[in-house]
């Protein structure tokens, strides 16, 4: 009997921490009362909760587990499993536990509306518009189910129907966490810079320090041109936050831009001591090397970037830009390549990819690419004139000139495909005389 008793003051100490955020002190507590007396779900239910709040949520779904084991219609329990599988990644075990609630009480609604964002981020948009419409038969304003279903909606472009809905969830819930974000990273994508920034300044009231807030909101000054102000957020971060790769990372960027190549030299080192595999920092490193004519450390730098496999588009882009530069064409085309697999509706990089492919003598491969750029960008006069340029050389004089008038029609003032047009004509008549010339003289030969 002493040892149930003192398992229950154990559990009422572990309150009493818990209320005051000392989070491992009270998990042990919990720990020693559940050792003690292992049939009380409650109790692995708070431990649950507690370990969750030390970011330790592979032991905080074992202990959910052990809730559920005891009381299987736990369905806070179970909300917080899935919740937790969902953050670790793990969306079919998540999606598997809501369901599981769903099945032991179907008007349950966060079974649904924890689903909206599950399947909004596995791009199974339609079902997780199914989840929002389930769960509001059963809540009709939740502002959870606002927030998720404007994600789903975002991530398809629907800008305008994703901010309403960000919109609504803080109607519902003004310090909603994220929605300000969201709402700022929408109308960013839309061009609408200047309020984009009034809403990132709205989640900084709400979090003074967030330092990714702070260096998103310092990208979108730099795009309105407030270039000083940007700098000023950087810094703000890294002093905030000096163990973070990512304020030491934007703002050696922002100092190579400004040709400050000593101080972005220590940042961008700063940030790679403090994470060999972020993004971008050898890329702006080789940028450096390049101003000062150092093309052995540059080309290292590049190599060391091209091993991190990057996925970005920019860093992508500006990493075969600066190999075709060095000279570097094979690894420019390989880098390209995979920027179009990525995302496959850039003309940009099709272009780009064309022109690296012509500059290797790979001309139908390039002729292919510069098609493409226009099916993504018809109006692409770059790449209709090297894609005249290309079947010119391909002696395809015919096509050439007929790219080059179709480029004309588009630009008509554009005094290089004048030039063109004028040289394919000529080419071509050329091309028709010699063909004329060689049926003749075959003639002569037979007779």
């Amino acid at each position: 009997m002493d040892d149930w008793n003192d398992a229950e003051q154990r559990v009422e100490r572990a309150a009493e921490l818990f209320e005051q955020q000392r989070w491992h002190e009270a998990m042990e507590e919990l720990r020693a009362a559940t050792s003690i007396n292992p049939y009380n779900s409650t109790w692995f239910y708070n431990l649950g909760i507690t370990l969750d709040q030390l970011g330790r949520q592979d032991e905080a779904i074992e202990a959910y587990q052990n809730a559920i084991s005891i009381d299987p219609n736990d369905l806070q329990a179970m909300l917080r499993l899935g919740s937790d599988y969902h953050e670790l990644g793990r969306h079919k075990d998540a999606l598997r536990t809501l369901e599981q609630i769903e099945a032991i009480d179907a008007t349950h609604e966060p079974a649904y509306c924890g689903r909206i964002l599950i399947y909004a981020q596995l791009r199974q948009h339609q079902r997780a518009e199914e989840m929002f419409y389930l769960a509001r038969l059963y809540k009709e304003h939740c502002p959870d189910c606002y927030y998720n279903i404007g994600v789903s909606l975002a991530a398809r472009k629907f800008y305008d129907k994703a901010i309403y809905c960000w919109h609504r969830a803080l109607d519902l819930e003004t310090t909603y966490p994220q929605a300000h974000l969201r709402i700022a990273e929408a109308l960013w994508d839309k061009g609408d810079l200047e309020l984009a920034r009034h809403h990132f300044l709205e989640a900084l009231r709400q979090d003074p320090g967030d330092t990714t807030t702070l260096l998103d909101l310092a990208d979108l000054l730099i795009d309105l041109g407030r270039r000083e102000e940007a700098g000023e957020k950087i810094r703000r971060a890294v002093e905030l936050r000096p163990d973070d790769p990512a304020g030491h990372y934007s703002l050696g960027r922002w100092l190579v831009h400004h040709e400050k190549d000593a101080e972005a030299e220590f940042s961008l080192r700063r940030a790679i001591q403090l994470d060999p595999t972020y993004p971008g920092a050898h890329l702006h490193l080789a940028k450096i090397f390049q101003r000062r004519h150092e093309t052995t450390d540059a080309r290292q730098q590049l190599r060391a970037e091209m091993l991190l496999r990057p996925d970005d588009p920019q860093i992508l882009m500006d990493l075969a830009n600066l190999l075709v530069d060095l000279g570097e064409t094979r690894s420019a085309m390989a880098c390209l390549k995979r920027l179009v697999q990525i995302d496959p509706t850039s003309a940009r990089a099709w272009q780009n990819l064309a022109v690296v492919q012509f500059m290797r003598r790979r001309f139908e491969e390039g002729i292919v690419s510069s098609h493409e750029a226009l099916h993504c960008d018809p109006n692409n006069i770059m790449a209709i004139h090297n894609l005249a340029l290309a079947l010119g050389r391909m002696g395809q004089f015919g096509e050439a000139l007929e790219q080059a008038r179709h480029g004309r029609i588009k630009a008509p003032k554009d005094v290089s495909l004048q030039r063109l047009e004028m040289r394919m004509r000529a080419m071509s008549m050329i091309s028709k005389l010699r063909a004329a010339i060689r049926r003749i003289l075959k003639v002569k030969s037979l007779t």
